[in-house]
């Protein structure tokens, strides 16, 4: 990954230079989500951090702010008045007029000429105009088939219906997994030259990185950390299994969970829960926690994508994640362990002691994460992003320019 993100560094700098010779394509953009862009708390935080790395390189010139907390009692009603429609009393963030309605009541500068959604529905096509990419961790299909979400037959196939418009009509879809633009195209039948896939960055303000530090040899009490609100479906009775077998084998073992508070966690030997960490003021504390922790662990049943791993891989440590959605992703070769779906706790257990009995195991699993650490920026993934564009911008304008890589 480090020679694709210089080359499409360098990429980046002959596309400006180019565009001052042929042409300005330089474009007001501004980035979309459901909720407000400029705030760290809007969708685990995914919308701000692409948002500043994109302010800093020219991406974006501003984030647009819409405000669904305005809606509760419409939401309200819609749950109510829906079963008298036959429908389940979900779907109200798909629905078109709500869609519309929180398009019109956004706070967003004039001028902006083009936009870059993080919303499958976002904006709304019969009201814009603007040319519009998309830049999601999956597709609303798989949300309905891998997470279970249950949405009543109307609104649902109304829903799919109009992502697959606006995939269609859009610059690019750009995914930020090989999972996600697998179903962009085999489900909603979007051709390949508009499905990109451009893996994010780690929710971490790149100025508060410290530099990575050597390993100390230590493994006992080896640190498992566990990063998420969803403790099932993230893995967490998996995880605490995997603690209780490695401890009958004589190892000492800590989970440390970051997320929640050990009133809502079952009594475990080895848990260590440390509860929420707001990393808009307490970003120093969240990162000496991570890199504290001798594998970040991810072990989700389902998973679009899963920042965790990145922001443990962006600060020098391994990670274990299950072969699913996403996270095949995000766990480069040898920088941990990536566990297929059919294996039980009982052979990540075994795996791990086998690592405990083989330090130097460990310790090449730690220089590769150091290696991929400054990879999992969302420095990086802005600049793939205007390389990206800019291409696509300075083909239509000269059609002897060069086509940028392929960010896949």
């Amino acid at each position: 990954m480090m020679r694709n993100e210089l080359r499409l560094g360098a990429v980046t700098v002959f596309l400006l230079a180019l565009a001052s010779m042929t042409g300005n394509v330089e474009c007001e953009r501004a980035l979309v989500a459901y909720g407000d862009t400029n705030s760290v708390d809007t969708f685990s935080g995914i919308p701000y951090f692409f948002l500043q790395a994109g302010r800093r390189i020219g991406l974006f010139r501003a984030g647009v702010a819409l405000r669904p907390e305005r809606f509760r009692r419409r939401r309200l009603l819609w749950n109510a008045v829906r079963p008298l429609t036959l429908d389940r009393p979900r779907g109200f963030n798909c629905s078109r007029a709500h869609l519309q309605e929180l398009w019109a009541d956004r706070g967003a500068p004039s001028g902006i000429g083009e936009y870059v959604s993080h919303y499958q529905l976002l904006p709304p096509r019969e009201v814009v105009r603007e040319p519009v990419s998309y830049y999601i961790d999956a597709t609303m299909n798989q949300y309905f088939e891998e997470y279970g979400r249950q949405l009543g037959r109307r609104i649902k196939g109304e829903a799919l219906a109009r992502e697959q418009e606006a995939y269609l009509s859009a610059r690019f879809v750009v995914c930020m997994s090989r999972w996600c633009a697998d179903d962009v195209k085999a489900f909603y039948g979007v051709s390949p030259e508009k499905v990109r896939v451009i893996l994010p960055g780690a929710n971490i303000e790149e100025a508060s990185v410290p530099a990575l530090t050597t390993w100390d040899g230590n493994l006992s009490p080896l640190r498992l950390g566990f990063i998420g609100i969803d403790w099932e479906r993230k893995g967490g009775p998996i995880l605490l299994d995997v603690a209780t077998r490695l401890q009958r084998m004589g190892h000492s073992v800590e989970v440390v969970v970051i997320g929640h508070d050990a009133s809502e966690l079952p009594p475990h030997p080895s848990l260590r829960p440390v509860g929420f960490i707001d990393k808009a003021r307490d970003l120093r504390h969240f990162v000496e926690l991570v890199r504290s922790f001798h594998f970040g662990c991810l072990l989700s049943q389902a998973e679009a994508l899963g920042i965790s791993t990145l922001e443990c891989l962006r600060l020098g440590v391994p990670v274990i994640g299950t072969a699913v959605g996403g996270i095949v992703d995000t766990i480069p070769k040898d920088a941990g362990l990536l566990m297929p779906t059919e294996r039980t706790s009982e052979h990540l257990a075994n795996e791990l002691a086998a690592v405990l009995e083989t330090p130097a195991r460990y310790a090449r699993m730690r220089e590769a994460a150091h290696n991929v650490a400054s990879d999992q920026s969302w420095d990086r993934a802005a600049r793939e992003f205007l390389a990206l564009l800019e291409t696509d911008s300075l083909a239509a304008a000269n059609p002897r320019a060069r086509t940028a890589p392929r960010a896949s």
